[in-house]
């Protein structure tokens, strides 16, 4: 989880190049691009930096008028940067010590080749906290923190847990990056058979699904998976598998015995 997966794209130009230009012709750039962060270089190199605050300061102090050079004498910056491969979480740590809201991302030359926000990076360590790496599902630790929020859910609610049959056994003949990609693909079938608003879920073999409908809709929920599945194969191997379904309050009181419904369901023999 290095940053280069999360960089976001920058505007720069060299300081040779602009160094005569007024700050407002940059500003004009800058609006007509719809910029908001703005990156002087040299050779590459991340050298000073144009935000939005500085924009209204420099309109605050009627510096349009003063040409790069001058401004960056007048006002210079201590540049900090960090590398693509920095792990995000050191990222985050960084820049929230030194309370910054942006921060260039360099190379291995220290060339400039994006930059991260404080903003993007919070939310994206939040995504990838409840999200599934290998699917990009939702994970179990989000399920049951969701569950908990649930509990008192006074509108219909569907429950649909659908378990891959004999993955231990399948591991015994294709290697881990094949059944992997088995897992994946299982994964994009069952997302698309529910909204964008549904919750899927995925704990190792096991994939659930929270759906807020009636159990008329869970039911036909239920049957498109079934279908989908049912005529699916990855590199010729058989999607072997056993589904679940409850519902609050059609079937169930509360969502606690509407899990263990499906769970009870789940290892039950044929």
């Amino acid at each position: 989880m290095t940053l280069s997966n999360y960089m976001e794209t920058v505007h720069y130009k060299e300081y040779d190049e602009i160094k005569n230009s007024t700050l407002k012709e940059i500003i004009l750039y800058m609006h007509q691009d719809n910029i908001l962060t703005f990156y002087i270089v040299k050779n590459k190199k991340p050298f000073y930096i144009i935000t939005s605050k500085d924009i209204i300061d420099i309109f605050l102090n009627d510096l349009l008028n003063l040409c790069i050079q001058d401004y960056i004498k007048k006002y210079p910056k201590d540049i900090k940067k960090i590398h693509e491969k920095t792990n995000i979480l050191d990222a985050y740590c960084l820049i929230r010590k030194n309370n910054i809201k942006q921060i260039p991302v360099v190379n291995e030359n220290d060339e400039l080749i994006g930059e991260i926000t404080f903003k993007n990076l919070s939310l994206k360590i939040a995504d990838i906290a409840i999200k599934d790496r290998l699917t990009g599902l939702f994970n179990k630790k989000y399920f049951d923190v969701l569950i908990e929020e649930l509990n008192e859910f006074n509108k219909p609610l569907g429950l649909i847990f659908i378990e891959l049959q004999n993955i231990n056994i399948l591991e015994n003949f294709y290697d881990h990056e094949i059944i992997n990609e088995l897992i994946k693909y299982c994964a994009k079938i069952i997302k698309s058979c529910v909204r964008d608003v549904d919750f899927v879920f995925r704990n190792q073999n096991l994939y659930k699904i929270l759906t807020f409908n009636d159990l008329e809709v869970t039911e036909k929920i239920v049957k498109r998976i079934i279908s989908k599945l049912e005529n699916s194969s990855y590199k010729n191997i058989d999607i072997s598998f056993k589904i679940s379904f409850s519902h609050v309050p059609e079937i169930e009181d509360n969502i606690l015995a509407a899990i263990e419904r499906c769970e009870e369901k789940l290892i039950e023999r044929d």
